[in-house]
């Protein structure tokens, strides 16, 4: 059976501030930390964290919810998701509130991914 290369580009805006993972799921894995498109760091990835990767990807649910009411809160945090491959591709925006409110069981399997994404990088 062929594999084909996956590619993951988490973007996060936070307090104006922007980071970016970019994850490479292939022959050889690497993800890039990036701050406002300066390249902070690139490493390879191990076998255990493409294992971790690969089942946050099998899990992700496309998360469904309702616009929001404004209440006075503003989001501290955004997110930008993208995930593909040469057979599909996914895209996911969403902010912290969405993630914390009454619809936060909608984005559970994307906020996991985030959070198996974020804590490859060593430093964070």
């Amino acid at each position: 059976m062929k594999t084909y290369p996956i590619a993951l580009e988490l973007t996060v805006w936070e307090d104006l501030g922007l980071n970016q993972y970019e994850v490479t799921i292939d022959e050889v894995s690497k993800i890039s930390i990036k701050r406002t498109d300066d390249v902070l760091r690139t490493r390879e990835l191990t076998g255990n964290e493409v294992s971790t990767l690969i089942a946050a990807i099998e899990s992700l649910r496309v998360p469904v919810s309702e616009e929001s009411k404004e209440d006075g809160n503003k989001p501290s945090i955004s997110y930008e998701l993208i995930v593909e491959s040469a057979h599909f591709s996914l895209e996911f925006n969403w902010e912290d509130l969405d993630a914390q409110g009454a619809h936060s069981k909608a984005f559970v399997s994307v906020t996991a991914l985030t959070a198996v994404v974020e804590s490859l990088d060593l430093e964070y």
